[in-house]
């Protein structure tokens, strides 16, 4: 016999324990929030790549690296605009106590990722390397979509954030000075555009056909 004090009671210890570990959310908090991350972190994504494919043409010796940068800057946040314009309104933000959990995890994962993103370039500078920031900045981001990859179940994420903490890693151990920041600012601009426009493409209803979003 299922008595209604106890049911309330194990319903509440089950949202209580739901709460408290995100990861195990409800299926339907964290397809919610594939699909935020998919819009919103995107757009981030290219946001940031914008960033770091300047900077890499800025630190090369091309003669026309000032135009060339500014060209990538201005054509990836073209992009950005356009694709923020035509997934509107298709990931709204996801709601419920579950949903609540997995924001604040989130929220509280990308403050300490900014965090050390400020804190490791100034000690890899004080250590004598200033060549490795890009390396160091690239690495926490990597873990950053890694993790919320992990989390929200999202394949895609996940192997960004690989490529984010492989790439740039295995860069520092052939690469340094001036080649070193080149090569991987313009590694992990390419691995941000490339991550941003495949959870955009998902967002548009396709993993494989990008012209749902341009139609």
């Amino acid at each position: 016999m299922e008595f209604p004090l106890d049911t309330a009671w194990l319903r509440w210890r089950k949202d209580s324990w739901h709460a408290r570990m995100p990861h195990l959310a409800r299926p339907g908090a964290r397809a919610a929030w594939r699909l935020r991350v998919a819009r919103v972190g995107s757009l981030i994504q290219l946001a940031f790549a914008a960033f770091w494919l300047a900077r890499g043409v800025l630190a090369s010796s091309f003669p026309l690296r000032v135009p060339l940068a500014l060209t990538l800057v201005v054509g990836v946040c073209a992009m950005g605009v356009l694709l923020a314009i035509r997934t509107a309104r298709r990931a709204p933000r996801p709601v419920g106590p579950d949903a609540a959990a997995l924001e604040r995890a989130i929220t509280l994962a990308t403050v300490l990722q900014l965090a050390a993103s400020v804190a490791f370039p100034v000690l890899v500078s004080m250590l004598g390397r200033p060549d490795l920031a890009v390396t160091v900045i690239a690495v926490t981001i990597g873990l950053l979509l890694l993790w919320l990859g992990l989390t929200l179940g999202a394949l895609a994420i996940t192997v960004a954030g690989v490529l984010l903490v492989g790439v740039p890693i295995a860069l520092a151990l052939v690469l340094a000075g001036d080649a070193l920041t080149l090569v991987s600012s313009l590694a992990t601009g390419g691995i941000l555009v490339a991550s941003g426009m495949a959870g955009l493409c998902r967002l548009a209803g396709s993993d494989a056909d990008c012209s749902k979003i341009w139609a």
